[in-house]
């Protein structure tokens, strides 16, 4: 096969702006098809059922616009990480896990050492997600539904249109822009829930600010994600890496820098944590994705010829 993109007949303008129509339809879809959302707050059942048959919908017309559009001698659904052809499937879920437990050493190990072992030992049934019905759907939204969703529109569907036009090395910085971007509705809910609120308001410059950092964070967790997709060629490292992200969550430095001298050695201890899963992450990094783990018999195409080790 030539080294032919799915889309190297589209200018580099055209592709911009289809990538920006993704965002902006998958954003879209969340309040179209949600009329009751003036009414109820985003974790409301009604509200969740409602965004699930949106976000799939429109996954549903990316992929049949990206199949139609594309190269007729290209398989798209190679290009979109969906592979038959998997050299282990084990390593395939198991290296992607390993790789993120190791960048998140520190907050795990804080948090072991910070959670309430004994309050739980006797309350075990607090920690299981699903206690009713409503707890399930978020679970199922933030565990299942959101990652696939916006792995596959913002991962696989907008790095499968940049690989035309720009370098694999750019496409795993540009492509998170879009997945940052799109997550900013996500202060305008902020705004209208601090308007709601009848106690204590926060000021719009920290709403924001909070936002921004946000943004920051989801960018930083695109790159990584953008390169495990390209370096492994599969759409599910990429998948498993953001269910976890999103049950790890965010770091919490705050905690961190806050404790106080009585703390000191607990303090140091962590930030050694810390200091070792970064390093052990770094060094590990282009180890546990060489790509003779995750394919075979793909090298001729492009994608994954750049990137063999």
């Amino acid at each position: 096969m030539d080294d032919v993109s799915p889309f190297d007949y589209l200018s580099f303008i055209s592709t911009i702006i289809i990538c920006l129509t993704f965002s902006v339809v998958y954003v879209l879809g969340l309040y179209v098809l949600s009329p009751s959302l003036h009414r109820y707050q985003r974790n409301h059942p009604n509200v969740i059922c409602r965004r699930f048959v949106a976000v799939l919908i429109v996954c549903s017309l990316v992929y049949l616009f990206l199949k139609h559009t594309s190269n007729s001698n290209i398989n798209i659904n190679t290009w979109l990480g969906f592979r038959r052809n998997i050299a282990s499937k084990w390593i395939l879920f198991f290296y992607p896990t390993l790789l993120t437990l190791l960048l998140y050493l520190g907050p795990i190990i804080q948090w072991i050492d910070l959670f309430d072992w004994r309050y739980y030992s006797h309350n075990w049934n607090h920690i299981l997600p699903f206690q009713d019905t409503h707890e399930q759907l978020i679970f199922i939204r933030n565990y299942l539904v959101a990652p696939f969703t916006e792995e596959f529109v913002f991962r696989s569907s907008i790095l499968c249109l940049l690989y035309s036009h720009v370098s694999l090395f750019s496409a795993i910085f540009y492509s998170p822009l879009f997945f940052g971007l799109a997550h900013f509705h996500h202060m305008l809910e902020h705004f209208k829930q601090n308007h709601n609120e009848k106690g204590h308001r926060l000021s719009a410059i920290n709403i924001i600010l909070i936002h921004l950092f946000q943004f920051s964070y989801t960018y930083i967790f695109g790159v990584y994600s953008s390169f495990l997709f390209i370096r492994t060629g599969h759409f599910i490292p990429s998948f498993i890496i953001h269910t976890l992200c999103n049950s790890l969550g965010i770091p919490d430095f705050m905690n961190l820098i806050d404790l106080n001298d009585g703390h000191r050695k607990r303090k140091i201890i962590y930030m050694i944590c810390y200091i070792i899963g970064l390093w052990l992450f770094s060094t590990n990094l282009y180890a546990l994705t060489q790509s003779n783990f995750y394919y075979s018999n793909d090298s001729s195409i492009i994608i994954y010829r750049h990137w063999s080790s």
